[in-house]
C-alpha cells in the first residue's frame, strides 16, 4: 500500500455552500376577504402586507419576489414580506425580539420557543380561530396525531410545519463512506463502530494528510444520533426498549460513545476542529476529498459526489448498513418527517382571522402544491396523486452545485422557504437515482425497526414547563462545559462516572421524572 496519498485534489470553486435551515422578515396590517380557507374573494381590496421572519439559508437563499410568493398574493391577497436574517444570527435576533415583545407579524419558531413563551401572551392563541377559519389545517392535524402534542394547555400557538409522509424521502442522519476508497484499499465495509475504527486507521495510514471522519456543528449536535447508535442516548431521549424517557449522559452506556470519540480524536482520525467546524467547512472537507466519512444527513452526499467526480469519476459516497452496537443491536434515531417547527403569529396583529385564513390556504391541496412546486402548468403538472416537475425547470438547474436547493430557492418553495405542508417530490425528481435508493434503504430499515423516529415530547402542564426551564438551564450548563473536555482529553475519561453523577445531581433525574409523568398521562 502506498504510504503517502492525497484525498483532496478538488478545487475550491466546486465546493458547496454552507447548510442552514430557515428564512426571515418585518411588519404590517390590513384587511381582506377570503374563502376556501384563505383564498381571496374580494380582488378589489388593497393587498395586505405581512412580514414573516425566519433565518435565511445560504444553501437556499430566500428571494423576495419568488413565484410562490406571487402565487400566495394572487390566491390570498396577502403580500408576504420575507427579509432574510442570516442563520448564524437568527437565534440571537429571535430571542431579542421575543424578550422585548417586538416580534414581526409572523415568526418561525421551534417547539421549545412555544413551550417557553406561550404563557407570556406574545403569540396568538390560534385555537379559537380553527373551527371557523382553518378547515384545511384541521384536516391535516387529523392525519398526523403527533402534531397534537404541540398544544400548550390544550391550545395551539403556531402553525406546525408538517410533511406529506406519503412521499417523504426518509431523510435522516446515517453512516456514509467513500466506497471507492474502501475498494481501492481492499477494505470491507464496516458493520460495527470498532470495524469503522479499523477502516479509519487504514485510511489515515494511506492518506496521512486526511482527517477521515468530519462532523459539523459541534459534538452535541452529533451526539443526538451517535449516542443512540451506541445503545444509549443524548440529553433527554425516548428509549423504546423501556418505553420511557432517559437522560442519556447519566447512564453507564453513554461512556462508550465518549470514549470512542476521544480515541478517534487522539489518533487524528476525527477532524481536530470538530468542536467549532462550520457547515461550510464540513462540506468543503467532504466535497474536496479531505475527509471520507460522515454520520449525518445523507442527502448531501449527492452534492459531494458531484463535486468529487469532476476530478475523479470513480469517487463516490455510499450508505453503510446501520452499525451494530456492543450488544449486537442495530439502531438509529431519526427526526420525525414533520419538523414540527411552527409559524407563530404576533398577538398584536390586527384582524388575525385573516392571517389564519391565509395560512389555512397553505394547508389546502392547492396551497401545498404551490408552496412546494411553484406555478401549476408552468413549473409542474398534477394528475391525481402524481406530480411531474417541468423538464425545462429541471434542466435549468441541473448543472448547479446543489440543483435541488437552487431550484427551490428560485421558486420560493419547500422547507427552507415559506411552506407549512412540505413535499419531497422535487428532491427525489431532480436528484440522482442513488438518493431514491438511499431513501428506500432507510424505509426498509424502518420496517425492520432498526430506525426509530424520534417522538415529540409529551405535553407538559404549566408547573412542569416552569420547572423544566430551570432544570434544563442547569443541566445543559454542566453537560456543555464537560462533554468536549472528555473528547479532547482535558478531563480524564476515568471521571466519566463522576460526570454522570454530576449531571444527575444538577437536575437530570428530575427532568426524567417530569417527562415520564407527562408521558404516562398520554396513555
Amino acid at each position: 500500500m502506498a504510504a503517502k496519498k492525497r484525498l483532496y485534489p478538488v478545487a475550491l470553486s466546486v465546493l458547496l455552500p454552507a447548510i442552514a435551515v430557515m428564512s426571515a422578515c418585518s411588519s404590517s396590517n390590513g384587511t381582506q376577504k377570503s374563502t376556501d380557507g384563505g383564498a381571496a374573494s374580494d380582488k378589489g381590496r388593497e393587498p395586505r402586507t405581512i412580514t414573516v421572519m425566519r433565518s435565511d439559508s445560504s444553501i437556499q437563499p430566500v428571494l423576495k419576489d419568488s413565484p410562490a410568493l406571487k402565487q400566495i398574493l394572487a390566491k390570498t391577497n396577502f403580500k408576504v414580506n420575507m427579509e432574510g436574517v442570516p442563520s448564524s444570527d437568527y437565534e440571537a435576533k429571535k430571542k431579542t425580539l421575543i424578550a422585548t415583545n417586538n416580534i414581526p407579524d409572523v415568526i418561525h419558531v421551534t417547539r421549545t420557543d412555544i413551550t417557553t413563551y406561550a404563557s407570556t401572551g406574545i403569540f396568538l392563541n390560534l385555537t379559537p380561530y380553527l373551527d371557523k377559519y382553518a378547515p384545511n389545517l384541521k384536516k391535516r392535524l387529523e392525519g398526523d396525531p403527533e402534531a397534537n402534542k404541540l398544544k400548550i394547555d390544550g391550545n395551539f400557538y403556531g402553525f406546525p410545519i408538517m410533511a406529506n409522509k406519503a412521499v417523504a424521502a426518509n431523510v435522516g442522519n446515517f453512516p456514509m463512506i467513500r466506497a471507492d476508497i474502501l475498494q481501492e484499499l481492499n477494505l470491507k465495509a464496516p458493520t460495527t463502530f470498532e470495524e469503522l475504527y479499523e477502516v479509519l486507521k487504514a485510511v489515515k495510514k494511506a492518506y496521512p494528510d486526511s482527517y477521515p471522519w468530519t462532523m459539523r456543528s459541534g459534538s452535541q449536535y452529533n451526539l443526538r444520533f451517535l449516542a443512540y447508535a451506541f445503545g444509549s442516548g443524548f440529553s433527554i431521549y425516548y428509549e423504546p426498549k423501556q418505553d420511557k424517557f432517559i437522560y442519556g449522559p447519566t447512564r453507564p452506556e453513554f461512556k462508550e460513545v465518549i470514549t470512542y470519540l476521544a480515541k478517534l480524536y487522539k489518533e487524528k482520525l476525527l477532524d481536530p476542529n470538530f468542536t467549532n467546524l462550520t457547515a461550510q467547512q464540513w462540506q468543503q472537507n467532504l466535497s474536496s476529498g479531505k475527509s471520507l466519512f460522515f454520520y449525518d444527513n445523507y442527502t448531501f452526499a449527492v452534492n459531494f459526489n458531484a463535486a468529487l467526480q469532476q476530478v475523479n469519476p470513480k469517487a463516490k459516497f455510499d450508505m453503510l448498513p446501520i452499525f451494530k452496537d456492543a450488544a449486537g443491536n442495530k439502531r438509529n434515531y431519526m427526526d420525525n418527517p414533520s419538523s414540527f417547527n411552527s409559524y407563530a403569529i404576533s398577538s398584536k396583529v390586527k384582524n388575525p382571522e385573516e392571517i389564519v385564513k391565509m395560512f389555512d390556504w397553505m394547508y389546502s391541496d392547492e396551497g401545498a402544491d404551490i408552496t412546494n412546486f411553484g406555478v401549476p402548468g408552468e413549473h409542474f403538472t398534477r394528475s391525481g396523486d402524481k406530480v411531474t416537475i417541468s423538464k425545462g425547470l429541471i434542466d435549468q438547474f441541473k448543472d448547479k452545485q446543489d440543483p435541488y436547493r437552487a431550484m427551490q430557492s428560485f421558486l420560493g418553495t419547500g422547507l427552507l422557504a415559506f411552506s407549512t405542508f412540505t413535499d419531497d417530490t422535487p428532491m427525489l425528481t431532480i436528484s440522482p437515482p442513488e438518493l431514491k435508493q438511499w431513501s428506500d434503504t432507510v424505509k426498509q430499515q424502518k420496517d425492520r425497526k432498526e430506525v426509530v423516529e424520534k417522538p415529540l415530547d409529551p405535553p407538559f402542564n404549566e408547573e412542569e414547563r416552569e420547572k423544566l426551564k430551570q432544570l434544563n438551564s442547569k443541566v445543559d450548563t454542566v453537560v456543555t462545559q464537560n462533554i468536549d473536555k472528555f473528547i479532547l482529553g482535558s478531563r480524564p475519561l476515568s471521571e466519566l462516572d463522576a460526570f454522570a453523577k454530576e449531571v444527575a445531581a444538577s437536575g437530570a433525574t428530575e427532568i426524567e421524572d417530569i417527562y415520564n409523568a407527562a408521558w404516562k398521562r398520554m396513555k
